[in-house]
């Protein structure tokens, strides 16, 4: 019988977890109020950050409303990326879905 044991290599992925939970860089910064207390599922705190292995939510809105896409097929796209899709496969499934490419698109039809 062979044991392999598990290798790393590198760090973790901090893919999965939430602003208040990745490791600080550089100075510590005084935590906001309810940052990190419990909250209702569903409801997120207003002004809270959406990160994603491709960026901040609001940073791929405004790449995407440059690209073309359309408010409705915007929020198909972070519904997708919410499901953990990354997000050249969640536009992928967000033109199959709705049938339209955006106005400004790459994609052949």
């Amino acid at each position: 019988m062979v044991l392999i044991e598990p290798c790393q290599t590198g760090p973790l992925s901090n893919r999965f977890l939430q602003p208040e939970d990745l490791p600080r860089r550089g100075g510590s910064r005084p935590e906001r109020p309810g940052a990190g207390g419990s909250r209702a599922e569903g409801s997120p705190l207003r002004g809270s950050i959406e990160l994603f292995a491709e960026g901040q939510w609001q940073a791929i809105r405004v790449q995407l409303e440059t690209e073309g896409w359309s408010l409705s097929q915007i929020e198909l796209v972070h519904d997708q990326l919410r499901q953990g899709w990354p997000l050249p496969h969640a536009k992928h499934n967000v033109m199959r879905l709705s049938g339209h490419c955006p106005l400004r698109g790459d994609h052949p039809p």
